[in-house]
């Protein structure tokens, strides 16, 4: 860990000392800082820089500070570096015998004199609270000492003192070391013997006995590392990936159960897509094909009123197609036809449905009578084959008129997200218009007005026959003219059940630039896909968020 040392501050702080009482020896408490009350009265210093970290290690600080008494660490008793450094170290220096009796943080000083003696002190600090070590190169210079990577501080292999060393150490210029060791020299025994001990003693109401030592303050500054700046900002990024992770699985997870839901409801037919305006479809050739074709035969009946055209039991011939999509008669290519009743009382869905259709809805060109090929629909509207193919092939799946959905039954596209959203958006529209309903009910004034808007706009005459999702577009029935009956297929008398056999087929109608234009008016506007016009950064959030709109 890289840190540096910005300030050295030495102030007095006197300690009370209760052995002088008789009263054995107890925890010493401060009693004032002498430096703060009475500057002129106590030693006190700062130094900034000219300090060079030797080891950085164990440098345990409190709000950025390393703190304790100064002292310097005792040599056993004998010792060759007592006699070496007592030039540098006084007799009357503060040992650890000489503090108070309560184990305080200690700071330690000891002169640089040769790695021997270095390696001395180090170990003898080992034994007691120390927080930190002060080295000081014997002299007058005011310089910052050599960097740590000299050889100059090689006291060991490879410098491994610094890793067996339980505290960080610091070496200061020698000018602040020699200050700092006299003062500490000064400051060593009783009040009677330390600098203006009487004055403090007079000031404090202090006892001989009590202790006034120097404390030492080191100001630690530990630079961000560009390590730790990373691996912080790793973090952060992990974090918010890992949060919007799950956001996003989640957000699918969900959407993925509202698609199964909505494609189970369109295979059961509670739900039509294109109906409700979710999605436009198309419907596939070949079930297309399986609608059936016709003659077109209407001939007016002035003798009687109409009735209803077809009975329950009138036969109905199917019709065989050829590859061109013209039914077989007997033994010869023709094309047949159906015959409908007049007599019967009720008619089929297909008579009521259609009424009287003199011309095709897409084209607006009439049909001819005994001679025009027609499709009919399971709704029972009739259009040109090439009119109404394309139109339910390229187009829309909806009837043009009725728009009764063409598709096979079971059939369901690919569900999307939009899909999913727009339907969701209807059903909301379609409870917020219940509460309304269930609120003007309550309110008495319109107490059938529920059953009746459901009625109008879901159809049905219940609430329960509005529980489906999809909307029903209901065309406006026919007024049956009592002139025109019903629309008549070719009865079966022989001069008009069908051409003779050698008789050509009537071409099938084929669609105009006109037709093509009405085809698309009759579909509607097209129905977006919701990506077109969008920004590319709402197109990445709808895949990673889906449903977040």
């Amino acid at each position: 860990m890289s840190m540096s040392v910005d300030e050295i501050r030495n102030v007095v702080l006197l300690f009370s000392n209760p052995s002088w009482g008789g009263v054995g020896t107890v925890s010493s408490t401060v009693i004032r800082n002498v430096t703060a009350l009475s500057g002129h009265m106590a030693y006190s210093s700062r130094y900034t820089g000219n300090t060079t970290v030797l080891s950085s290690r164990f440098a345990g600080t409190t709000n950025g500070i390393i703190q304790g008494l100064l002292y310097v660490p005792d040599l056993p008793y004998g010792h060759e570096c007592v006699e070496e450094t007592a030039l540098h170290v006084p007799q009357s220096v503060v040992r650890q015998s000489s503090l108070p009796p309560t184990n305080y943080y200690l700071i330690a000083i000891a002169p640089w004199i040769s790695a021997r003696c270095s390696r001395a002190y180090l170990s003898s600090a080992r034994t007691a609270p120390v927080r930190g070590f002060l080295f000081y190169l014997p002299g007058n210079s005011t310089e910052a000492p050599p960097a740590a990577e000299s050889e100059l501080w090689n006291i060991a292999e490879e410098f491994e003192w610094k890793a067996q060393s339980g505290y960080p150490i610091y070496a200061i210029s020698s000018m602040a070391g020699q200050v700092m060791m006299q003062h500490l020299s000064l400051y060593s025994g009783n009040l009677t013997e330390v600098p203006f001990g009487n004055n403090i003693s007079a000031r404090f109401q202090a006892e001989p006995e009590d202790y006034a030592r120097i404390w030492t303050e080191l100001v630690i500054s530990t630079p961000p590392s560009s390590f730790a700046t990373w691996l912080y900002f790793l973090i952060v990024v992990g974090v918010l990936l890992t949060v919007i992770a799950s956001a996003s699985f989640f957000m699918h997870l969900v959407q993925a159960r509202r698609r199964y839901s909505l494609q189970r409801r369109v295979v059961s037919g509670e739900v039509k897509l294109e109906s409700m305006g979710i999605k436009r479809l198309t419907v596939p050739m070949k079930h297309i094909e399986t609608f059936p074709l016709f003659t077109y035969h209407y001939e007016p009946d002035t003798t009687s009123p109409p009735a209803s055209p077809r009975s329950a039991k009138s036969p109905r011939s199917r019709i065989r197609r050829d590859s061109h999509g013209h039914s077989e008669g007997r033994g010869s290519r023709t094309i047949l036809s159906e015959t409908i009743s007049e007599k019967t009382p009720s008619g089929s869905l297909a008579a009521v449905a259609t009424n009287y259709q003199p011309y095709c809805e897409i084209c607006l060109e009439p049909y001819q009578n005994r001679v025009t090929i027609i499709r009919e629909l399971p709704c029972g509207h009739i259009f040109h084959p090439g009119c109404i193919d394309e139109f339910l092939n390229e187009n829309s799946s909806l009837c043009p008129l009725c728009k009764t959905c063409m598709m096979p039954p079971g059939f369901c596209p690919k569900i999307t997200n939009l899909m999913v959203k727009r339907e969701r958006a209807i059903r909301k529209i379609r409870g917020h218009v219940d509460d309304n309903d269930v609120d003007n009910s309550e309110g008495g004034k319109q107490p059938r007005w529920k059953s009746t808007f459901r009625a109008k706009i879901f159809g049905g005459g219940s609430p329960a026959s509005s529980t489906s999702t999809e909307l029903q577009f209901r065309s406006k029935p026919v007024e049956r003219q009592p002139s025109q009956p019903l629309l008549q297929l070719s009865p079966e008398t022989p001069a008009a059940q069908a051409p003779s056999q050698s008789a050509p087929i009537p071409a099938l109608h084929k669609p105009t630039a006109l037709a093509r234009e009405r085809m698309r008016e009759l579909a509607g506007t097209e129905l977006d896909d919701g990506e077109f016009g969008s920004s590319g950064w709402r197109r990445v959030r709808n895949k990673v968020f889906p449903g977040f709109d």
